[in-house]
């Protein structure tokens, strides 16, 4: 276990007091349906709760959008796992359908397994 996972495991209490609800939706590993002979991208939905913060269009490490956001996110409600730019969140947003958020920069800061992400989104 490296120093960073015991160090940094906090992340999840905060996201938990100040995020908002949301659904990230991952492509899981595809299954092959011997029936119909296609291959079916399979979708994993989790319900959580994120921090969605503005993005100065001048910070280092790329070129983004006006209407780019950060999106802060912990580990714990989502098993750990990588996140891809195949990857998006849904936000509900108060009489309008929720808001589709693709994933344009996964940033992940880690020890032995990830301990927080840090995600550049791209509302669309």
């Amino acid at each position: 276990m490296s120093k960073v996972d015991t160090t940094f495991d906090f992340a999840d209490e905060l996201i938990a007091e100040w995020g908002q609800p949301a659904q990230l939706i991952t492509k899981g590993n595809p299954t092959y349906d011997i029936n119909t002979g296609e291959t079916v991208e399979n979708e994993i939905v989790y319900n959580v709760k994120v921090v969605i913060t503005s993005l100065d269009i001048t910070e280092a490490g790329g070129l983004y959008q006006a209407n780019d956001v950060k999106i802060l996110i912990d580990p714990v409600q989502i098993n750990y796992i990588y996140l891809t730019e195949a990857d998006y969140f849904l936000v509900p947003r108060d009489g309008a359908p929720d808001q589709y958020m693709k994933i344009i920069e996964p940033k992940t800061y880690r020890g032995d397994k990830p301990v927080f992400y840090n995600i550049v989104a791209r509302p669309q």
